[in-house]
Parts: structure tokens; sequence; C-alpha cells
């Protein structure tokens, strides 16, 4: 899988940039037929957003997650995107 991360308005952090590799890890044990993922965070005044995209074998999973903090940001949208991969595992084991 490839991983793809995108500051936007700030310098990403080396612990951000880990949390991001290990969510990821996490989300490949699930489907080992993930075939990217884009992590795009982006710092508006007091908005920090996540944005995660993956590419599951030609389905596209999007989610996006906003809070104060970007560490929030981030664990919330990899939540998100994780529940749209196991349902999507669950509509391809029920064909």
């Amino acid at each position: 899988m490839r991983l793809e991360l995108t500051a936007r308005h700030f310098q990403l952090s080396e612990p951000l940039r880990r949390l991001a590799d290990k969510w990821a890890r996490k989300l490949e044990r699930f489907d080992d037929r993930i075939i990217e993922c884009q992590v795009v965070m982006d710092v508006e005044k007091h908005r920090k957003t996540a944005e995660v995209l993956l590419n599951v074998n030609g389905h596209i999973l999007k989610a996006a997650h906003e809070s104060h903090d970007m560490y929030l940001s981030l664990d919330g949208a990899f939540e998100k995107v994780e529940a749209q991969l196991k349902r999507l595992e669950g509509r391809l084991k029920g064909r």
C-alpha cells in the first residue's frame, strides 16, 4: 500500500506522521487489497481537518473529521474510514 501524506498551512510533525502510518498499517490488516491511502491534514485558524481517502481495488472510500486538535481529527477520520472498510468487506463477502 502506498501512503501519501499532505499537510496544508502547517508543517507536518513526526508524531503526526507516525500516527497516520500506524493507522494505515492497521487498516491494511483488515484488507490487503488497499492500493493507496491519501491523508490530507489542513489547519484554518482553530479548525483542524483530516481527510482520508482509500483506494481499495477500485472502490474509493473517503472520510473527514474536524476538531480543535489535529490528533483527534486524524483519529476520527481513520475511525470513519475503518467503519466504511468493514462495511465494504461485509458487502463483498456477501456476494
